[in-house]
């Protein structure tokens, strides 16, 4: 043991001053459990969101789920939620909301295409033959045969 004049026996940390000039060591602050968790959950939280504005359908109901189990999982035992978990969840379930609704647009708008604007029909059947060989009106009769045959069952 390394007893210095400032570090006397008995003193704090027994004598014992791993500094070589003598400045005592500070204890390095404990982190809460589950704090990485919490930042882990509002990072994907905020990549979910950033998501939706490049148009990405699968990145928001992957990251945006597995954000709110990690903001789930940081609390722990604890009865409160770090803040850090509740802006993940509150960000990955508004990603997940906005991401469905999307979809559902998305999806109505393919059947509804033709009522709703039969030049733009015309217009997406052009490009659909240039690039498929198939016309939009033809792949909306296949999708709606199939559909009869199974009958949803």
């Amino acid at each position: 043991m390394d007893y210095q004049p400032q570090n006397p026996p008995g003193g704090p940390n027994g004598g014992y001053n791993p500094s070589p000039y003598g400045v005592p060591v500070q204890p390095i602050p404990q982190k809460p459990k589950g704090q990485s968790m919490a930042t882990a959950s509002m990072v994907l939280g905020i990549i979910a969101l950033a998501s939706l504005l490049l148009l990405r359908v699968t990145v928001p109901f992957l990251i945006g789920g597995i954000g709110i189990i990690l903001a789930i999982l940081s609390r722990g035992g604890a009865k409160k939620m770090a803040g850090r978990a509740k802006a993940g969840i509150v960000c990955c379930i508004v990603s997940l909301c906005v991401d469905v609704a999307f979809c559902s647009f998305a999806v109505w708008l393919a059947f509804a295409l033709p009522r709703i604007s039969p030049e733009l029909t015309k217009e997406v059947n052009k490009i659909c033959e240039e690039q498929y060989g198939i016309s939009y009106d033809e792949m909306m009769k296949e999708i709606y045969e199939m559909w009869d045959m199974n009958d949803f069952r």
